[in-house]
């Protein structure tokens, strides 16, 4: 798989950037990021494009599995596809700027 089609965009909501701020408040030197990557990637495979694309090594990586909702109009049903969400905790408070490929 390509590098490049893993990550596939920064997740940026209340509850991600709460997530940012819980390391600064706490004192801790870590930062973390929300990422929606490929449903078939795994978590060696997303360490290995975030160095690739951002140029900063990840502590860890965490993944969480989103099941697509079965949506229902009048007589027909429609499923959303499934996605993969990864949270990236980065050490020593590395800032990431979004602006090209991401």
């Amino acid at each position: 798989m390509n590098f490049d089609k893993i990550i596939i965009a920064p997740i940026v909501t209340e509850k991600s950037q709460a997530l940012e701020e819980i390391g600064k408040s706490q004192g801790k030197r870590t930062v973390k990021y929300c990422f929606k990557v490929h449903p078939d990637a795994n978590k060696i495979m997303i360490a290995a494009s975030i160095k690739k694309i951002f140029s900063i090594e990840p502590t860890s990586i965490n993944t969480q599995i989103y099941k697509g909702k079965i949506k229902r109009f009048r007589n027909s049903k429609s499923q959303r596809p499934h996605w993969k969400k990864a949270i990236v905790t980065f050490a020593d408070g590395a800032k990431l700027e979004f602006g090209k490929g991401v």
